[in-house]
Parts: C-alpha cells; sequence; structure tokens
C-alpha cells in the first residue's frame, strides 16, 4: 500500500492593531507529521515510529514517515491461506469406506473430496455399504453411500418387469391357432408316421412271407382289413371337436401296386415319384396285394372315408415289382376325428425291394428313397431311410392344415 503524506498546518499569526511586541509563535518546534495509516498488517508499527519531524513544522517534507509505511504491507497473512489443509486430510474418506463410520469425524474436509462420492457408488454393488452409509450418518457423507445403495435396489426391480411383460407378450402372439396352438399341429398324430410291412423270410427271389405262422382269415365285409395287418394303429386328431380341417400330406416310400375303385388322384407319374393316391372305394379282390390305407371317422359318425395310398395301377401293374412313390394329397376330417392307419397283407405273402423290373430269379434293382423330409427322418431314428429296406414302407409329414 502506499503511505500518505499529511501536511502540518502552519500558523501565521497576524495582528492588527496590536503593538509591535507581538510575537511569532516557535518555529523550532513543529508538530510534526500525523501518524502514517501503514499497511494492511494491524501489527505493523512503521507509521508509528517517528512521531516529531526535524524540519520546520510546518514542512510538509518534515514528516518522514513514508517509507516506514511501506514495511507494514508486506502481508505474511498468505499463510493463513494454509488454513485449508484441513480440506486436504482423507480422514473424510476412511468414513466412507469403513463399516465402523469413524472417519467421518473428519468433517467438512472429507465432504469437499470427490472420493466420497466414488465410495457412494461401490455402496451400489455391495450390501456392506449400505452398512457404511447409515454409520455414516453422524457427517452426512455417509448418507450419499446409503443413496446409491437404494438405486441400486429399484434397478433389479425394473429388470423383472420387463421380463415378465416380454413373457406375456410371446404367448399373446401367433395365427392360425386352433385349441390353443398352431392349426398344424391339429394332425400332429399324423406327421412322420411310418407304415412298414417287414419280410420275415424269402420265398421267392422277389417275394417273402410276412408272418410266422399261419395267416389270419380274410374279413369279407371289409377287404382292407384282411390277412396280416403288418401296420395297424388308431390315433386322434387334434383341434376344435367337430371344427372341419383339410390336411396337406408329403407321402413318400417304396410300395408294389394295389388296384382300387375309388377317385385315382394321378395315373401318370413314374416311380421313383409315382402318385398312389385313391380316395373312396375299396380294394379289388381279383388279387391279393398289400393295401395301405387312411381311414378317417368323424366324432360322432358311424361313415368313414377311406383315403389309399398305393394306388399304382396305372402307371404300374400289380405284378412282382415294387414302385418309389413321392407326391402331395389332402385329406378332410373334424376334430377329434378316429384315423385308422393301415398296412395289409391279405394273403401273408408280399413283393420284396426288388424294384419295377420283374426278374424270377433275382431281386434286380432295390429302392433307395432320396429327399425324404428332414422331420420324417427326425422322427423316425430307428428307421435307415438311406439303405434298401427289405420289405415296404411309407411315411407321411404333414405340410399344412387349413380351416374353414
Amino acid at each position: 500500500m502506499r503511505s500518505s503524506i499529511r501536511f502540518a498546518p502552519v500558523l501565521v499569526g497576524i495582528c492588527f492593531g496590536c503593538a509591535i511586541g507581538c510575537a511569532i509563535e516557535d518555529a523550532g518546534h513543529g508538530t510534526g507529521g500525523t501518524k502514517g495509516s501503514g499497511g494492511s498488517d494491524p501489527t505493523g508499527s512503521g507509521g508509528t515510529t517517528t512521531t516529531t519531524g526535524t524540519g520546520a513544522g510546518g514542512d510538509p517534507t518534515g514528516a518522514g514517515t513514508t517509507t516506514t509505511g511501506t514495511g507494514g504491507s508486506t502481508t505474511t497473512g498468505t499463510g493463513g491461506t494454509t488454513g485449508t489443509g484441513g480440506a486436504t486430510t482423507t480422514t473424510g474418506t476412511g468414513g466412507a469406506t469403513t463399516t465402523t463410520g469413524t472417519g467421518g469425524a473428519g468433517g467438512t474436509g472429507g465432504a469437499t473430496t470427490t472420493t466420497t462420492g466414488t465410495g457412494g457408488a461401490a455402496g451400489a454393488t455391495t450390501t456392506t455399504t449400505g452398512t457404511g452409509g447409515a454409520a455414516g450418518a453422524t457427517t452426512g457423507t455417509g448418507g450419499k453411500g446409503g443413496a446409491a445403495g437404494t438405486g441400486g435396489t429399484g434397478t433389479a426391480g425394473t429388470g423383472g418387469a420387463v421380463d415378465a411383460g416380454s413373457k406375456g407378450g410371446a404367448a399373446g402372439t401367433g395365427t392360425g391357432t386352433d385349441a390353443g396352438g398352431p392349426l398344424i399341429d391339429v394332425a400332429k398324430p399324423l406327421n412322420g408316421f411310418l407304415f412298414t410291412g417287414l419280410c420275415l423270410r424269402d420265398t421267392e427271389a422277389s417275394v417273402c412271407a410276412t408272418v410266422s405262422g399261419s395267416c389270419p382269415a380274410a374279413v369279407p365285409s371289409d377287404p382292407a382289413l384282411s390277412g396280416a395287418l403288418t401296420t395297424n394303429k388308431t390315433v386322434t386328431l387334434g383341434g376344435t371337436m367337430g371344427t372341419p380341417y383339410t390336411i396337406t400330406l408329403h407321402v413318400q416310400g417304396e410300395v408294389e401296386s394295389k388296384k382300387y375303385g375309388g377317385m385315382d388322384q394321378n395315373d401318370t407319374a413314374q416311380s421313383p415319384k409315382a402318385d398312389g393316391f385313391c380316395v373312396g372305394g375299396t380294394p379289388v379282390s381279383t388279387d391279393a396285394y398289400n393295401v395301405y390305407l387312411i381311414r378317417v371317422t368323424n366324432p360322432g359318425s358311424t361313415t368313414k372315408t377311406d383315403y389309399f395310398l398305393n394306388s399304382l395301377e396305372k402307371p404300374g401293374v400289380s405284378n412282382h415289382t415294387t414302385y418309389g412313390i413321392d407326391y402331395t394329397a389332402k385329406i378332410q376330417a373334424q376334430g377329434g376325428a378316429s384315423i385308422k392307419l393301415v398296412a395289409a397283407d391279405s394273403n401273408c405273402s408280399m413283393i420284396k425291394n426288388c424294384g419295377p423290373q420283374v426278374s424270377g430269379t433275382t431281386c434286380l434293382a432295390p429302392i433307395t428313397m432320396m429327399g425324404i423330409e428332414p422331420e420324417a427322418i427326425s422322427l423316425n431314428p430307428t428307421f435307415n431311410f438311406t439303405a434298401p429296406y427289405n420289405g415296404q414302407w411309407i411315411v407321411t409329414t404333414v405340410k399344412d392344415v387349413t380351416s374353414p
């Protein structure tokens, strides 16, 4: 700070009408300068060191106090700023990280550090930090840690709500359902169903027996069920009871030909893509070749509808030959219908898997079908579709189900 120079007033005595004996006041001893303001340091004594001047009483240069005031301006008080050293103490941090909370006694110093906030974040991931927050309540810093812990529990609750909502959405999605499931499940009993006729012993080069003992008697009232039933199973259609369904099947296999009196779907496709589908009618009685049948009886009805799978005459013939079949066909049935699946050998003597050419001495060309539906393969893990079967077989795969 700059010291101020103050001038002592000079008193001049003027006497009007006085005697000549009037005298001027003593000029050898002045009043001296006023006390200097000194520096900002209240203890500085620079201004008070010289209260008297050596010059004439009114001489402004006689104060001599200008330099001493400057000395007082040296403010050693800046050392006082080091008093914030309390802010550098880490005792507050210790309170945040320990469960005892004794470090909280550090006071506001801990509050000014950002490390306290870090301690609170850690509390969100562990259950022990929640206890630490309660102990630190004396300083207030520990309370922040407790707030972070609350946030953690809120996040967990939100996650559960989202998961539950997701499951609900999945359950409510979907079209084309019936009785609580996809329409295709209505015909699930037919998906991958395998008809087989196994050769038990050879009787000729291209003929084998399908029974070990005597052959069962014919059934004149129902010729389709005469003889040895090498496959005979009844299943119940799914869906809504009485609701009509149209079921599309992919039919594949290797079989002999049989003539029926119903409506043949196609009589031109050749082996191994021959089409043997025939709706209605009955097996002819002029030969004893095998029957492959899907019989539908709707709920509450005594009327049956027969679908035959090996009507191959034409283009094939009913003789010592077999054919590869691969076609699609549709059957009609109501929900809850009884469906009978049959492979019947009326005379218990079956044509071996020797192909579409006749030979009396050798089995010329056993058939191995290609392109079998993967689902049919997976649903019949014990059947080898990649090698010629010793006998005859048909597998059905459900491709579609519709309902009016």
